[in-house]
Formats: structure tokens, C-alpha cells, sequence
């Protein structure tokens, strides 16, 4: 039987490591089946991704088809993490919205030439608009957010184009809009958050169960950091676009703060380029590395807009306390006992957020137990 995964771009985030566990579960139900995962764009040569069977030490190798020629989607991969005049804006893998319909179309076509009989969608961009083939009978939705581009976040994207980008983007966004409240229909649905629930039952009127991602269990079991170090964390893509790395940045280099920036992004060249003494990038880090640092940690900083929030679930485990964005997935998860949230994205607020702090004083056990009250 032919299973075919679908997942909006293989980066290396949050997302992918949900999209993994959704595969997880299906290798757990049956490995011998024939799986393929469709994708618009992969990180560099990702020709196949290895994923382990659950209960052994086995790994199944699941082949990755795009939708881009991979002598295109190469381009654009180098060009994001090369910093290029010109070209690293052109071929910037957020411009491939304009031509999502299109991609969306040839994967639908590859999609359909596999013939597969069960389809497992994760989507938190496009992938949910996938065309499906009369040989599926079974279709199954895992909703990280809606279009984040095109709904929550589009006032947020719109203040970040300038000139043509930004007439462009506003021309297309109500075709996107129209085209992706078509693809509403699906066997099983499932929401990462009740904040993805609320927000796709008022666009999409669709109806579903809530399903936390899971978290690795390690950050479950790695116990508490009473004695925290003076430092502050931010994990996740170095990118300014709705994470404000920029913003987080000029505010830390003000204050003369010490933050540790854990990841890495397309926007890493720039963000280096305006970090003051106080500021150290350490790059992608293993669980173990990042638990270590995440855990003695004054704070995590986390500004993004979440549909859920994987970065701020683990540092709330670890007994950390966040400064977050008082909407989306972050108001669920974080309260007046785990943090501070933020009503602007701007310097203002995120400094007096960040004096509040300095003056508070966290419970850290306090913090570990609710969050995994909230999450089960």
C-alpha cells in the first residue's frame, strides 16, 4: 500500500520534528508500507529522509520528492545561506509564494503518478492544498497554522515588504486567500494548538481534535536549574520576518544584556552584522547542548506570533521563564507564573518587559509543573 506524506518545506525547525512523529506513528502501525514524502523545497541534497521504526534500532529511508527542479531549489538554498547583493534577495525562498498555485500543481501531478491509497498532510503553509488522487481513500490533516502569510501574520509580512514586493503581495493575497478556502475537506483533523483550532474553524469552518506536538523527552527528565545563570536565550531560524531577531537584538545590544542566539536562518549574515559585545551566536546545537544552556538560562525570549510554540513548551520543562508575544499559541501556554507577555513588537515594550523581569522572581518548579498540567 502506497502512503504519501506531504509536509510545505523540509527546513530544519519545529515543524519538522512534528512532521517526523506523524511519520513515527505511521511506522508504528505498519513499516512495510511503500512511503514517499512530497515537498516543495528540501534543505540542500535532501534526497531521502531517515526516520527510526519505533521499538527498534532499525531506520527506514523515505524518499523526498520536490515540486522545484532541484537545480533551482539549490539557488535557493545557497543564496539563503550565502550572502549575495541582489541575489540573496531574489532568490529568497519566501518569493515562492507568488508562485505557490503553480508548485502546488506539479506536486499535486507527482502526488497522483504515485498512486497512493493514504495521504498524511502536515501544513502550516500550502501543503493542505494538495489535489487529491481518485486511488486515496484515506486522508488525514495535521494543522500547524493556516497560511500564516495570507492570514494572522499578513499585516506583520506586509510591513516587512517595501516597493514592488510589497504591491506584489497585496495584489495576490486575496486570489491565495479565495484559492486556499477550497481545500477544506479531509477524513481526520488535527490542530496543534486551541489557538490553530479557533483560527481555522472561523476561516475554514473546519472541525477537529486538538493534538499537542510532542516534546523529546529529554527536556521532560532533565530537571531543574535553580541557580540560573544571568543570560538569556532565543532559539530558533535567524530570520526577521515575524520572530523580530533584529528587534531582539538592538534591544539586548541597548541594554547591554548578555543573549545567546541558538540557531541559524537566512538572516544570520545581517543579524551578526549588527550584534554588539553582549550577543553570541552558537549555531543549530544537539538536545543535549541546547538543554544544558536552555536550562541555566535567566529567560527565553521568544516574540513570534505561535500557532504553538515548540521552543517555549521546552524552555517552560525546563523550569525557564519566557518574555513572549501576548497572542497565538504563546497566550495559551504562558502566564503571569511562567512569564511576561508582550502587547507590541517593539522596543518599547520588550525593554520594560525585560526590566519587569530582571525585578521578578520565578518559581521555577512552580513553572515545570503547570506547563505540563496544559500540554498533558
Amino acid at each position: 500500500m502506497n502512503l504519501a506524506f506531504l509536509h510545505c518545506r523540509l527546513f530544519p525547525w519545529g515543524a519538522l520534528e512534528v512532521f517526523k512523529d506523524l511519520i513515527q506513528k505511521e511506522l508504528r502501525k505498519n513499516s512495510e508500507r511503500n512511503f514517499k514524502i512530497f515537498t516543495l523545497i528540501a534543505d540542500y541534497d535532501l534526497k531521502a529522509l531517515s526516520i527510526q521504526i519505533p521499538g527498534t534500532e532499525d531506520f527506514k529511508e523515505i524518499e523526498v520528492i520536490e515540486a522545484l527542479p532541484k537545480r533551482i531549489s539549490s539557488l535557493f538554498l545557497y543564496f539563503s545561506h550565502h550572502q549575495v547583493r541582489f541575489l540573496s534577495s531574489l532568490f529568497n525562498y519566501r518569493n515562492l509564494i507568488i508562485f505557490y498555485p503553480f508548485l502546488m500543481k506539479i506536486l499535486s501531478r507527482k502526488v497522483k503518478k504515485f498512486q497512493p491509497q493514504e495521504i498524511v498532510i502536515s501544513s502550516f503553509a500550502i501543503a493542505k492544498n494538495i489535489e487529491i488522487p481518485k486511488t486515496c481513500t484515506h486522508t488525514k490533516l495535521y494543522l500547524h497554522s493556516p497560511m500564516q502569510y495570507i492570514w494572522s501574520h499578513y499585516e506583520e509580512y506586509l510591513q516587512k515588504f517595501k516597493g514592488r514586493k510589497r504591491k506584489l503581495f497585496q495584489h495576490i493575497t486575496p486570489r491565495l486567500r479565495k484559492r486556499d478556502k477550497k481545500y477544506t475537506q479531509f477524513d481526520e483533523i488535527f490542530f496543534n494548538s486551541k489557538y490553530t483550532q479557533s483560527l481555522a474553524e472561523k476561516l475554514y469552518h473546519m472541525k477537529g481534535k486538538v493534538q499537542y506536538p510532542r516534546i523529546d523527552d529529554a527536556f521532560y527528565f532533565a530537571g531543574i536549574c535553580r541557580n540560573h545563570l544571568p543570560y538569556y536565550v532565543c532559539v530558533g531560524r535567524l530570520v526577521n520576518f515575524v520572530r523580530e531577531c533584529e528587534l531582539i537584538i538592538q534591544t539586548f545590544n541597548e541594554m547591554k544584556l548578555p543573549l545567546l542566539m541558538i540557531g541559524s536562518g537566512p538572516d544570520e549574515w545581517h543579524l551578526k552584522s549588527i550584534a554588539g559585545d553582549t550577543v553570541i551566536f552558537l549555531g543549530w546545537l544537539n538536545h543535549e547542548e541546547t538543554i544544558e544552556i536552555l536550562k541555566q538560562a535567566k529567560g527565553l525570549i521568544n516574540l513570534t506570533k505561535e500557532s504553538f510554540g515548540m521552543g517555549t513548551v521546552e524552555a517552560l520543562l525546563l523550569g525557564v521563564p519566557v518574555i513572549g508575544f501576548n497572542e497565538g499559541g504563546t497566550k495559551e501556554l504562558v502566564d503571569e507564573e511562567s512569564g511576561i507577555l508582550i502587547e507590541k513588537k517593539d522596543k518599547k515594550n520588550l525593554k520594560d518587559a525585560l526590566v519587569a523581569f530582571e525585578n521578578k522572581v520565578f518559581d521555577r518548579k512552580v513553572i515545570s509543573e503547570r506547563i505540563r498540567e496544559k500540554i498533558g
